[in-house]
C-alpha cells in the first residue's frame, strides 16, 4: 500500500484543485459518514467487492467501478458483507477553489458511481500521485494538483462517452497497457494500430477524441513521468542512464524531451530535488 498524508504550502491552497491526501492498494473497511466528509474524494476499486450508499441508493461496487463524491453529503462505504477477500482502493481527497467545475460535469448531485467502465489506465495516475506527494515539497505539491487535475479530465472524459459499452479504454486499452510496459522501446503509429487490428489515421483520430492528443505524444507523456518517477527514486543515478530506462539512446534528446514537457531539464530537476530539506 502506499500512502500520503500531505502538509501543504499555503501557496498551494490557491490553486483550483489541491490534493490534500492519497493511497494506493488502500484496504477499505466500513465508513459511516452521517454529516459528509470535509473534503472531495474520488476512490476507484481495484480488487474485491464493496458497497458505497447514498441518498438511500445502494450500489455494489466492483473492480475498476470509480465513486467521487462531494464534501458534506451523506454517505457510506465498505466492503461486501459477504465477501471474505480484502476490499482494495484507489483514492485521492482534496479541495477545491472552483467546485463549479467539478460540480457541473461530474457530481451535480453531490456524488457520482461510474459503473462497467474500464478505468485501467487510471490505476498509475493515483500511483503517480503518490510517487509525487510522498516528497513533501511545495514543487511536488504543485505537480500533485497537476496530477489530480488529469485525473479529473480522464474520469470526465468516461462519463461523457456517448456509448457506455465503448469508452475509450474499450479498445485503446491493449495501447495503453503496451505503452506503459515497454518504454524503452521506439513505438511507431503502424505497430500499435496493428495491436488493435485498425488502420493508422482511425488510431490517431481515436486516440485524438478520448484523450486529446496524439498516441505517440501520449507515449512521450508516459516517459517523462517515469523519468521523473526514477529521478526520485534514484536520485544520484546518471541522467544518461534514466533516459536508456525510458527509451532514450541520445541524452541530449531526451533531455530536450524533459525540457519541453516540465521546462526544465532532468539536471535542474535533479538538483532541485536534493535541495530539498526532507
Amino acid at each position: 500500500m502506499g500512502f500520503s498524508n500531505i502538509i501543504l504550502d499555503s501557496k498551494i491552497t490557491t490553486l483550483p484543485f489541491y490534493v490534500t491526501r492519497c493511497a494506493t492498494s488502500f484496504v477499505g473497511s466500513i465508513v459511516e459518514r452521517e454529516t459528509g466528509f470535509d473534503e472531495y474524494q474520488i476512490m476507484q476499486c481495484i480488487d474485491g467487492k464493496g458497497f458505497f450508499q447514498c441518498e438511500g441508493i445502494y450500489y455494489d461496487i466492483e473492480p475498476l467501478d470509480i465513486v467521487i463524491f462531494n464534501p458534506h453529503v451523506p454517505h457510506q462505504y465498505g466492503p461486501h458483507p459477504n465477501s471474505q477477500e480484502p476490499w482494495l482502493l484507489n483514492w485521492i481527497c482534496f479541495l477545491s477553489n472552483q467546485a463549479l467545475l467539478l460540480e457541473t460535469h461530474l457530481t451535480p448531485s453531490g456524488y457520482r458511481v461510474l459503473q462497467s467502465i474500464n478505468s485501467t489506465h487510471l490505476v498509475p495516475i493515483f500511483e503517480q500521485a503518490v510517487t509525487t506527494l510522498a516528497q513533501d515539497s511545495t514543487y511536488n505539491q504543485l505537480q500533485g494538483s497537476h496530477i489530480l487535475y488529469t485525473l479529473i479530465l480522464e474520469i470526465t472524459a468516461l462519463k461523457w462517452a456517448i456509448n457506455p459499452s465503448l469508452t475509450p479504454t474499450h479498445f485503446l486499452n491493449p495501447i495503453i497497457h503496451y505503452m506503459q510496459t515497454h518504454l524503452e522501446e521506439d513505438l511507431s503509429i503502424d505497430f500499435l494500430s496493428g495491436l488493435i487490428n485498425v488502420s493508422p489515421s482511425y488510431l490517431c483520430r481515436q486516440f485524438k477524441k478520448f484523450y486529446q492528443t496524439s498516441p505517440i505524444k501520449y507515449f512521450i507523456k508516459l516517459r517523462m513521468f517515469k523519468a521523473q518517477e526514477l529521478i526520485r527514486a534514484y536520485p544520484y543515478m546518471a541522467i544518461k542512464d534514466i533516459g536508456i530506462a525510458c527509451g532514450y539512446k541520445d541524452p541530449s534528446y531526451f533531455c530536450a524531451e524533459f525540457k519541453r514537457s516540465f521546462r526544465i531539464t532532468p539536471t535542474q530537476y535533479k538538483e532541485e530535488f536534493l535541495s530539498k530539506p526532507y
